[in-house]
């Protein structure tokens, strides 16, 4: 069985990491399978030691001023096969870990597994589709993938995500995306170009 590794960043999980935390300790508390929860932090905050003992989740201080050079050194620091980057964290998120993940685990065949972000209307999907970013997008990684195309870029911040996923696809990389009534899954559009870094 694979182990997991979770990576969260304290400075894009904002004031929401304290929930988030909460969150992702109740799922991984059912994985029978090895996980780590890794929290990356460039702030500094004093309150989040404790914070993280408390969610048994291991800091990692990084001084890194982007957030895709502080999500790889996070990676540099893990041990799972497979990585979770968590988005934007909510109930949707922790029905999608507790009941997809294990059902689907078993018989993997995905490098790249994405739940975007719900958006409502027409108008929002537009929207979102239109700024071609990946923020609060929550995703699972293959490591060999991850390392076989460099990992993030380190230049970009809050479009290293979008990025990432980009690369992987364009880089023949088996992405699956969540539906959105989660009821069914389905594999993304053959890639359109891109190009590989590694």
């Amino acid at each position: 069985m694979p182990t997991y590794s979770v990576i969260l960043d304290a400075r894009t999980a904002g004031a929401q990491l304290p929930r988030s935390l909460v969150i992702l300790e109740r799922v991984t508390g059912n994985w029978k399978e090895a996980h780590e929860l890794l929290l990356v932090d460039d702030t500094g905050d004093r309150r989040l030691p404790d914070l993280a003992r408390r969610h048994r989740a291991t800091l990692l201080p990084c001084i890194a001023p982007t957030q895709g050079a502080r999500l790889n050194a996070a990676v540099d620091a893990s041990h799972g096969e497979l990585l979770l980057f968590p988005g934007l964290v909510d109930r949707r998120v922790l029905e999608w870990l507790s009941d997809w993940l294990p059902e689907v685990e078993a018989e993997r065949t995905w490098d790249v597994a994405v739940l975007p972000v719900h958006r409502d209307g027409r108008l929002l999907r537009w929207w979102g589709w239109m700024q071609r970013t990946a923020s609060g997008v929550t995703f699972w990684v293959d490591r060999t993938w991850f390392e076989l195309i460099g990992g993030f870029d380190p230049q970009l911040d809050s479009e290293a995500p979008a990025d990432l996923l980009d690369r992987l696809r364009a880089c023949g990389a088996r992405l699956w995306r969540a539906d959105h009534d989660m009821a069914r899954y389905k594999a993304q559009c053959p890639p359109q170009g891109g190009h590989c870094r590694g």
